[in-house]
């Protein structure tokens, strides 16, 4: 090494510890006002045991900042929850996590905080905008019964998923996010030819991808297209389930927002950027089986090993509205049948 790049070098070490120390004294700011408030009310869908073990986590960083947790499972009322609270003068909820065109409803009524992420540590790539900060990730992925399928036969792409002679025999989600956001890099004549080979097999269509997931584990079905969190249960139980992420990975990404008029918002930022760490992100993986493929050595991060996202980006939602509404009439077509 050169002593040119050996001053370039230390230059580099020294700009990073600069910034790692202002980002810690940016969050400790934060957290020395939150102490001093009422509990940060955090609320999303997951179950209450799930956010328990994750705010334990986020208590072990930062003791001094009480975090209650509030279960909502209509995530298309958060919104309309949020706006009515304020207006009758309650404090909602600090933070949410959930859709992202929920929260641009309300960043359109000016309640939710608007930030440069960044200077508290958190990716830019996780924060497309300054309400949103990504949380985690619901990740497509193909799954097999390996008694009934061998390893080595297993479809590994969905164009093999969709071969004549898994016709009977494989499964889907009926709802079709993951098939949207696969469009982006795909293209839509692909999606569409894909999408209705699966119909045109006969692939069972389900409401849900536990039980997808689950009629894979008994061998009811014997592939199928779903999401990985809802592998897991039947995976941790002992299921003989396959698991293979095909490239590129369709994923929908769960975004938070901080709202300013939350009794905590200061705390909801803490724990905001927190879920954004490699600590956060593993610890609400460990809890609810959904990681955040966008943090740098997450457990999400090192299982897709470098293959390509497919998702379309938050500024091209109507791109993504317009695939999805395309998609659902066809897979629910095949349900018909």
């Amino acid at each position: 090494m050169t002593i040119k790049m050996k001053l370039l070098f230390a230059g580099a070490v020294l700009l990073a510890s600069s910034a790692a120390q202002a980002q810690t004294a940016a969050m400790k700011e934060l957290a020395a006002t939150a102490a001093k408030k009422d509990p940060v009310i955090w609320t999303e869908s997951s179950p209450d045991g799930a956010i328990a073990q994750v705010i334990a986590a986020f208590n072990k960083a930062w003791p001094d900042i009480k975090v209650q947790y509030l279960r909502n499972t209509g995530g298309n009322t958060l919104a309309t929850r949020i706006v009515q609270e304020s207006q009758a003068g309650r404090a909602p909820a600090s933070l949410v996590t959930g859709d992202h065109q929920q929260f641009e409803l309300l960043r359109q009524r000016g309640l939710v905080v608007e930030r440069d992420w960044t200077a508290l540590g958190v990716a830019k790539i996780m924060s497309p905008q300054p309400h949103l900060i990504a949380t985690a990730s619901a990740l497509g992925v193909i799954i097999w019964n390996k008694t009934k399928v061998k390893d080595e036969d297993a479809p590994k792409t969905l164009a093999a998923l969709a071969d004549p002679k898994w016709a009977g025999k494989a499964g889907s989600w009926v709802r079709a996010p993951i098939f949207a956001n696969l469009a982006k890099l795909e293209g839509d004549a692909n999606v569409t030819d894909l999408l209705n080979k699966l119909v045109a097999n006969k692939t069972r269509m389900y409401p849900s991808t536990f039980p997808l997931a689950q009629d894979v584990a008994s061998g009811e079905i014997e592939v199928a297209y779903g999401l990985y969190h809802a592998t897991l249960p039947a995976i941790q139980k002992g299921a003989p389930i396959g698991v293979a992420f095909t490239d590129p990975v369709a994923l929908s990404t769960i975004w938070s927002s901080v709202i300013n008029k939350g009794a905590n918002p200061e705390g909801a930022q803490v724990l905001a950027a927190w879920l954004a760490t490699v600590e956060g992100a593993n610890a609400y993986e460990a809890a609810t089986g959904r990681g955040n493929p966008f943090v740098q050595g997450s457990q999400t991060q090192k299982l897709i090993g470098g293959r390509k996202l497919s998702e379309f980006p938050v500024d091209e939602t109507a791109a993504y509205v317009a695939a999805q509404t395309k998609y659902n009439k066809i897979l629910a077509g095949g349900q018909k049948k």
